[in-house]
């Protein structure tokens, strides 16, 4: 019998050569990259870079036409979106998703319930939760009535409910003030203290190079540069990419 080795890999999250085509059109364009397990990881890149495109194919909204999403080991390309947050795959949106008919704890309780049949106990998780995120005050509001900086966390305490190892944020600081967005940069820095990994989309550089470690640049579906904060913001072709070729 073959001996199976069961250390985990440093990476929780591998994609080998994605490549997504909307008609004649390259979204992304053979896309390798590893999540080392634990960091927080910027993707930054002119607007239709494919961005939010290969934060659909990680999470299964979209299929990638070609290439591998390996996730703790696990090869996901046939998991539904569903079967992928059981994994541990949680994800906020551009435009927060929230279910306007229900209530703030509600919108919680419904992550917390993928995992537990127990209302009563998810009821005071979500509580937890929403404490933790500092909405408890909230709890019973509707979240049309939230503002913007609040829908933002509640996007990220939905995703937190399903108990995620990697949480995917997608322009979490958009639309907020220079006082909301240090708020988001404290969570995301409690969050990420707890072992969780993050991988955030954002157009505010110099936010994204202040909470990464690691940063990927994407441009025309293509990864063109990957390395520290410190790299990429002297890294020629990024800076091309963003400001355009010196004449």
């Amino acid at each position: 019998m073959a001996h199976i080795d069961e250390k985990p890999s440093e990476n929780i999250l591998e994609l080998d050569n994605i490549t997504k085509y909307f008609g004649g059109i390259h979204a992304l364009q053979g896309v390798s990259l590893n999540i080392k397990r634990g960091a927080i990881i910027g993707l930054i890149g002119p607007n239709g870079a494919g961005k939010t495109t290969l934060f659909n194919v990680i999470s299964g909204f979209i299929p990638p036409d070609k290439g591998i999403i390996t996730f703790n080991q696990k090869v996901l390309n046939k998991l539904h979106p569903h079967e992928r947050s059981i994994l541990g795959i949680g994800r906020t949106f551009q435009l927060p998703k929230i279910f306007s008919n229900m209530s703030v704890i509600e919108n919680v309780i419904i992550g917390l319930l993928q995992n537990s049949n127990d209302f009563s106990a998810c009821k005071e998780q979500a509580k937890e939760l929403l404490k933790e995120v500092e909405l408890d005050s909230f709890s019973e509001f509707s979240p049309k009535d939230l503002p913007i900086a609040s829908k933002k966390k509640l996007e990220i305490c939905r995703a937190l409910a399903t108990a995620p190892k990697l949480l995917l944020l997608d322009e979490a600081i958009s639309g907020l003030t220079p006082k909301e967005t240090l708020e988001m940069v404290d969570l995301i820095g409690t969050l990420s203290g707890r072992g969780l990994t993050i991988f955030i989309i954002e157009h505010v550089m110099k936010f994204i190079m202040n909470v990464s470690q690691w940063v990927i640049v994407l441009n025309h579906g293509e990864k063109i540069a990957e390395g520290t904060p410190e790299d990429i913001s002297i890294n020629e072709t990024v800076i091309e990419a963003y400001l355009g070729r010196k004449e």
